[in-house]
């Protein structure tokens, strides 16, 4: 009789058991299927380089509404995030409680500058957990914001997503292209622009894709577009060619870009004048200082204003140099539309902001901003590393 009641309970510990593992086990399948389910592990198409059309679509009209009261929280943190103080020395708790109201009211750049700031190392921030700046993206995401998609790209090509690559991060880049995104966009403008295929997979030569990408994304403002899409229109170098990229880096100027302005001082100054793939054909050292003002400026302020009125202060060629009195503050006033910032409640103020979304963070940000260079295979495109963009660590949405 003991016998039969120790194997009794030996078969009950062993049903118990299998009841325990079971339960485990459909724990674990219930979680694997809710991870699966998340903005992040969409399931998308494989990223095709060359595809043989693309619709323009703008991201600003696909955008939900913005609150009021949700976008001046947002203008009193991006007043306070004063490029002229020491970083440091910036009030981030009170920039990341005013980004965390506005985004709480779906303010979607400031849900971008949330993850942002949860990913660097800036002192004060009061929340340091990866996972957060994620769903803050994914929210974004599932708002429809063109731009939130490219970022989740970055976190797969980064590694911040389990189980991401340069595989799942182009499916993502590709879909924020398709839904508008001019950050994306501009991406693959330059991973198109290609003569041939790279053989190891860094570009393709996709040059008319490219170029519809890079046109929808200047359409929308974005300043760095006309970077790339200059490169691609100097073409063979001839007198039309030349000529058609020099205007659009100029446009590109206007729109905020510092690395159109760094373009054009160095074309000024007589870069390639020898080999005839200079665009102007001469040097002009006073236009090559006025860029190199602009540049140094926009550099220092990414995406914080435009130059609507850059051709009352330096009209392109043939058009006459009005004068100028050398003050470097002077001629970005002139150039520049007056649109301030509201007065922050402490630190310094801003002159102005622009709408122009950026390559944004993916890990730890360094705190020097990079200025990329673009050298060019003859008859090919940017050298570029693998991977993602070159980018400034940390960027935000503006």
């Amino acid at each position: 009789m003991r016998r039969l009641l120790i194997a009794f309970g030996v078969v009950l510990a062993v049903l118990a058991c299998c009841t325990q593992t079971r339960r485990f086990s459909n724990l674990a399948y219930s979680l694997t299927a809710t991870m699966s389910d998340l903005p992040r592990y969409t399931k998308l198409p494989l990223f095709d380089p060359h595809r043989k059309s693309f619709t323009c679509v703008f991201q600003d009209q696909q955008l939900p509404p913005v609150d009021p009261q949700a976008e001046q929280w947002y203008l009193q943190a991006l007043a306070l995030d004063d490029p002229n103080i020491f970083y440091k020395d910036r009030a981030w708790a009170q920039i990341y409680d005013l980004y965390a109201k506005a985004a709480g009211r779906n303010h979607w750049k400031a849900m971008l500058n949330l993850a942002s700031l949860i990913l660097s190392d800036y002192p004060g921030v009061p929340e340091q957990d990866p996972e957060i700046a994620v769903r803050w993206v994914e929210k974004a995401m599932q708002l429809g914001v063109a731009d939130a998609w490219h970022r989740m790209g970055i976190y797969h090509q980064s590694g911040l997503i389990p189980g991401g690559n340069s595989t799942t991060a182009y499916a993502f880049f590709q879909r924020a292209a398709d839904m508008g995104s001019p950050v994306a966009m501009t991406l693959f403008g330059d991973k198109l622009g290609g003569t041939y295929d790279d053989p190891g997979g860094d570009f393709w030569g996709n040059r008319p894709i490219a170029t519809k990408m890079l046109e929808c994304a200047l359409a929308q403002g974005y300043g760095d577009a006309a970077f790339e899409l200059g490169y691609l229109q100097t073409g063979d170098f001839s007198p039309e060619d030349k000529a058609r990229a020099l205007r659009t880096f100029h446009e590109g100027v206007k729109l905020g870009s510092a690395k159109c302005a760094t373009k054009l001082s160095v074309e000024f100054r007589g870069f390639d004048l020898s080999n005839g793939e200079n665009l102007i054909g001469y040097i002009d050292e006073a236009r090559a200082e006025r860029y190199t003002v602009l540049s140094d400026t926009l550099e220092r302020y990414p995406g914080r204003f435009k130059l609507p009125n850059l051709d009352k202060v330096l009209p392109l060629p043939p058009a006459p140099l009005p004068k100028w009195d050398g003050n470097k503050q002077t001629l970005i006033d002139a150039a520049k539309a007056v649109s301030p910032l509201p007065q922050p409640s402490s630190g310094g103020q801003l002159q102005g902001r622009e709408s122009i979304p950026e390559s944004y963070a993916a890990v730890r940000p360094s705190h020097q901003s990079l200025r990329v260079a673009h050298g060019r295979e003859r008859g090919g495109r940017a050298n570029v590393p693998g991977g993602a963009p070159d980018m400034p660590k940390t960027q935000f949405a503006l």
